[in-house]
């Protein structure tokens, strides 16, 4: 049962953070939107939440502004609706047939990554996205840490199938749809593909978490040229206790962040929030630098005035980012 995770109640019309993908996410630990009458799944609710908006700012600044009412209604969007698929994953699992609960899971969960990726259901390119995974072991603390980030209170259990999560967050004054998925084991192909950042993540209390990271680092470079990736290494000291002493100290995270491509290094502490925030931060504003180094690369749009990638926008009031955004998005899961 997964009855001992806390349920939040929804506290406000549109928030800026809710669950964006499952797959496998029935009758286990979720990050719901909180609007649901239902407890028994123990979802992590978000109605708790109230992150920065854009805010004002000077000529042109209106494409930012579309940018954070659009990503917010997203938000809102599937606030609406998931907490009914929650409600069945719920049900579901009353179900005494084993063979019949899976087959009908097996079903929902497809609905559900219909409702997530399908194009009737996802975002005009318009808006730009920014996509970070989370990887670590089941001792590392990273589904406390999203679950920090995005609630602002503490949970201790981690999730095994991990989860996928959307809040809106602003880099240089520019609004984005920030996609979080937790990865529930270690980077596939997939995963590789997806992300346009990763955030590794390992207890600074067990030494097979801290082994796992650069396990994982290899698996993802496999996939992926781990050059174009931005990573953030984080060490949580969650669980650090009279009992659980800390065993990896900082010179060796530090040497583990060096051999992960000189990547930043943080501790964090999800009980009372060190760190957190600064971590998706900083991570947000690499991808962000990236895209800018990228585009510079790539030089201004050489094609004649009356070709389809024209449009009656001045250059000046799109970033070039929202520029950049649509050559570099790997396809949605």
């Amino acid at each position: 049962s997964n009855a001992t995770l806390p349920h939040f109640e929804h506290s406000c019309v549109m928030c800026d953070v809710a669950a964006y993908g499952g797959g496998g996410l029935g009758g286990t630990s979720r990050f719901g939107s909180g609007s649901s009458g239902s407890s028994g799944a123990g979802q992590f609710g978000s109605g708790t939440v109230s992150g920065p908006a854009a805010q004002p700012g000077p000529p042109g600044s209106q494409f930012v502004l579309s940018n954070s009412a659009a990503i917010r209604a997203e938000i809102h969007r599937f606030e609406s609706v998931h907490p009914n698929i929650y409600a069945i994953y719920d049900l579901i699992e009353r179900i005494d047939d084993l063979a019949l609960q899976n087959q009908i899971r097996e079903h929902v969960i497809s609905i559900e990554d219909s409702f997530v990726n399908s194009q009737e259901w996802t975002l005009s390119r318009s808006v730009p996205e920014l996509k970070v995974g989370i990887v670590g072991n089941l001792s590392s603390g990273k589904s406390a840490l999203v679950h920090r980030y995005l609630t602002g209170t503490y949970v201790q259990e981690e999730s095994p199938e991990g989860g996928r999560f959307k809040k809106e967050m602003v880099v240089d004054g520019q609004s984005y749809l920030l996609l979080i998925r937790d990865e529930g084991g270690p980077p596939e192909l997939q995963f590789a593909a997806w992300v346009d950042a990763v955030v590794f993540v390992f207890s600074l209390e067990d030494e097979i978490s801290f082994q796992t990271v650069y396990n994982y680092f290899l698996r993802l470079s496999s996939y992926r040229n781990t050059a174009e990736v931005p990573m953030v290494l984080v060490g949580t000291q969650d669980a650090i206790s009279a009992t659980n002493p800390r065993v990896i100290d900082d010179a060796r995270a530090r040497k583990l962040s060096n051999d992960l491509k000189r990547c930043t290094y943080y501790e964090t502490c999800s009980t009372y929030g060190l760190n957190v925030e600064r971590v998706f931060q900083d991570v947000a504003q690499k991808v962000v630098a990236l895209r800018k180094k990228q585009q510079l690369a790539i030089g201004p749009c050489k094609s004649l005035p009356n070709s389809p990638s024209h449009t009656s926008v001045p250059a000046a009031a799109i970033p070039s980012v929202h520029i950049n955004q649509v050559r570099l998005a790997s396809p949605d899961l």
